[in-house]
């Protein structure tokens, strides 16, 4: 999005499966230095009517979609609202860490990785596992608000994996391509790999492990 006055424009760009934002001044394209920001999916971009700031909503693994507003000149981003959850104390909710495992082939010499967040429960394992396979195929898995994620981690002590395997969206046509035709096996190959991961994690139980997903997912 484009400020009114035409001195900025803002766009958020999807790396990793994480949104980041970046502001840039105009006509120059130099880059505005912004504070840190959630780590979730960001959407619905607006500037204040004299362009000095901006509103935003992020949807993070530990708050629903809420609305932030960034201030260009003081380097401070404000929380406006906090989403209904129930009742339920925020505090306890867990956000995960990108990780990359190592699959069977090979891209550019090297081990190809495949991305995953990884959602680890509090206390000490070793935990249980639930791979949480998403839709699609073409489709991504997002660090976003999941109550169903959150129970498992917080009452279950149940650690969650959710794979962006070969074939998903969100890093570039080729990777989107792996797993197209007689290529629909290596996404397959790809959660073997990532069985062989989760072996040599010791704060993760490889003998209860469980595969979950949806459409897509539900194939897989």
């Amino acid at each position: 999005t484009i400020a009114d006055d035409g001195k900025h424009l803002a766009f958020a760009s999807n790396e990793d499966g994480i949104s980041k934002l970046r502001v840039l001044s105009l006509p120059g394209h130099e880059e505005v230095r912004l504070p840190a920001l959630p780590i979730g999916v960001i959407a619905n971009l607006a500037f204040s009517p004299d362009g000095g700031r901006i509103a935003l909503t992020i949807n993070s693994a530990t708050s629903p979609s809420d609305v932030f507003v960034l201030d260009l000149a003081q380097h401070h981003l404000a929380r406006w609202t906090r989403s209904e959850v129930g009742g339920l104390d925020e505090s306890g909710f867990i956000a995960p860490r990108l990780v990359r495992y190592p699959t069977f082939d090979l891209q550019d010499g090297k081990p190809r990785t495949i991305p995953a967040f990884y959602y680890q429960p509090q206390g000490d394992g070793p935990f249980p596992v639930v791979i949480n396979i998403h839709g699609g195929p073409e489709s991504q898995a997002f660090p976003v608000f999941n109550p169903s994620i959150q129970f498992m981690l917080r009452e279950m002590k149940i650690a969650v994996l959710a794979p962006n395997v070969r074939g998903s969206a969100g890093y570039g046509k080729a990777y989107l391509q792996l797993d197209n035709g007689k290529l629909r096996e290596d996404s397959v190959k790809d959660i073997g790999a990532l069985l062989d991961w989760i072996k040599q994690q010791p704060e993760l139980d490889a003998d209860r492990v469980a595969v979950f997903g949806g459409s897509y997912g539900g194939y897989m």
